[in-house]
């Protein structure tokens, strides 16, 4: 056996020539990475009994472990910036007032830009943001709507109000809530398949929970559903600013054996976060919204595990526990509330998520699997609020993350939340300002000088939430059951079922009266719930 040169061009695995006497002549030549049954022919043509195994190229496998790792890192980070934007645009995006250039465009020029008339319709046309995700992204996005701070604040309630009233509130807001996103659904399907009929991909219309309240009642309609999404954002903030500085508080008083002022906290929290609301391009937030996600999923999963502890430690299990606390509380009128504030934003993602979803099969099936995931969302409140609830006592505070037992690890957790919440904050705020900084515009008829009255507006308003924080700083319970009395129960109950009434003129009699009743009982649960609170806070 001979190796020849060959003047075929090296490749980055290498090329030879094999030569045999035996053969009749013709040059037989095999590159490195090249299929291996032509290596074992020519391993047979020289007499050989077997081929040597080809090396295995470890550079390039590298290569490929770090691109796949790569790609999966820049696909989460995509599907966290498709989120931050679907939850922009499920807000702000309006048949008279449009702020998408603000809200996606990352030129400091860019300036909102108000439309006061689209398609005959009143639509607008959303490729972008229309059939570009899938259901597992989906999911994913029903659970980070309903999954946040909110939840801490549960135990707590539950404790003011005992297990036998705490837990069916909890459902029949739940059952409620079901149907009312159900007719919501409904009429999105209702009014899509007119809009849409013989458009596909990018060419789809794209509709929102204001844009359907607009179908519905008209420009009232529309305000009113947005002007509520945004002061439910404010309010989801104010409580931030009651979060963190107690949080900080805490954890400051146990690492160095200080007792810092939460007004302290509370001005350094607005110093930062001023400038952090001043990005206009939500993109940017990507990654700090990625970690928050981390971050607040150690902090639950951490409380959990002290819960459980606690349990374990005297010797109970989660039904022998329940026995143990109290029935019936005096501050049950104040749960409703709370409970409501847990969907704050899955309504607001609701319609959103349904469009973001590309499968037409998978539009169809995408009701049914938020029904699901909302449902088992729901029970995993229940274990945690009645977990953390027996595992830290009656005097569970409202902030819980402030009643876990001093240690490192404790403080890990409020550090951890606090930051959480610092990251978010930003995106929780961008909706109001934006809305406030496109009102003035059109107020004044004015597109000079967006960017310098939008960092005006936006120091303004976090320094109102500011004041308000200071004097609620020790009400976070009675704030947060204001907030789902009176802004969140009309979005989740009240609206969504007389939007279906308005819009399909062919609902069944039995359908129309089952919506008046759920929003009939949601009106009566909004005046009860909030007359209970601001009596109490009196």
């Amino acid at each position: 056996m001979t190796v020849a040169p060959t003047n075929k061009p090296s490749t980055a695995y290498g090329t030879i020539s094999l030569t045999s006497s035996s053969s009749s002549g013709q040059m037989a030549t095999y590159t490195a990475g090249e299929d291996e049954g032509r290596l074992a022919n020519a391993a047979k043509e020289f007499g050989l009994k077997r081929a040597r195994p080809p090396k295995s190229q470890i550079r390039h496998e590298r290569a490929d472990s770090l691109s796949k790792l790569n790609m999966s890192t820049l696909m989460l980070i995509a599907t966290e910036t498709a989120h931050l934007k679907m939850r922009a645009e499920g807000i702000l995006y309006s048949r008279r007032l449009s702020t998408k250039s603000v809200a996606l465009d990352s030129d400091e020029e860019t300036l909102p830009v108000l439309v006061e008339e689209f398609e005959e319709e009143g639509t607008q046309e959303r490729g972008d943001s229309s059939g570009t995700g899938s259901l597992s992204a989906a999911v994913l996005g029903i659970i980070k709507g309903m999954v946040g701070p909110a939840i801490l604040y549960l135990p707590h309630a539950m404790a003011n109000s005992g297990w036998l009233v705490s837990l069916p509130l909890l459902f029949f807001s739940t059952t409620l809530f079901l149907w009312s996103s159900h007719c919501l659904l409904e009429a999105w399907k209702l009014e899509s398949s007119k809009l849409n009929q013989g458009k596909s991909g990018n060419k789809r219309v794209a509709l929102s929970y204001p844009e359907l309240s607009f179908l519905a009642f008209g420009q009232m309609g529309e305000s009113v559903v947005r002007i509520g999404i945004c002061a439910m954002q404010s309010g989801v903030c104010l409580t931030y600013l009651i979060f963190v500085p107690q949080n900080l508080h805490t954890a400051t008083r146990l690492l160095f054996n200080l007792d810092v002022s939460t007004g302290v906290f509370l001005v350094m929290m607005v110093l930062v976060q001023i400038p952090l609301s001043w990005i206009r391009d939500i993109s940017k937030l990507t990654v700090t919204n990625l970690l928050a996600n981390v971050l607040i999923l150690y902090g639950l999963m951490t409380c959990l595990g002290f819960a459980s502890l606690s349990l374990r430690a005297r010797d109970l299990n989660l039904f022998e526990g329940v026995t143990t606390l109290p029935a019936v509380a005096d501050g049950w009128a104040l749960f409703f509330g709370t409970a409501v504030l847990l969907f704050e934003g899955s309504i607001t993602l609701l319609v959103p998520l349904q469009e973001a979803v590309s499968s037409a099969s998978d539009r169809e099936r995408f009701p049914s699997i938020y029904r699901q995931v909302i449902t088992i969302t729901i029970m995993f409140y229940c274990v945690f609020g009645i977990t953390c609830w027996i595992g830290f006592g009656n005097d569970v505070r409202t902030v819980m993350t402030t009643s876990l037992p001093p240690s490192t690890v404790a403080t890990t957790v409020q550090i951890a939340y606090s930051l959480a919440v610092l990251f978010t904050f930003p995106l929780q705020n961008f909706p109001s300002v934006e809305i406030l900084n496109a009102s003035f515009q059109e107020l004044f008829d004015s597109k000079s000088g967006s960017a310098s009255r939008r960092k005006v507006l936006t120091s303004i308003v976090l320094c109102v939430l500011a004041m308000v924080a200071y004097l609620a700083m020790n009400d976070l319970d009675k704030v947060v059951s204001l907030m789902g009395s009176l802004l969140g129960i009309p979005l989740a109950f009240v609206l969504p079922p007389l939007i279906q009434i308005k819009l399909d003129k062919n609902l069944a009699s039995w359908r129309k009266k089952a919506n008046r009743t759920v929003s009939s009982l949601g009106v009566l649960a909004m005046l009860i719930s909030t007359t209970t609170t601001v009596q109490e806070w009196s």
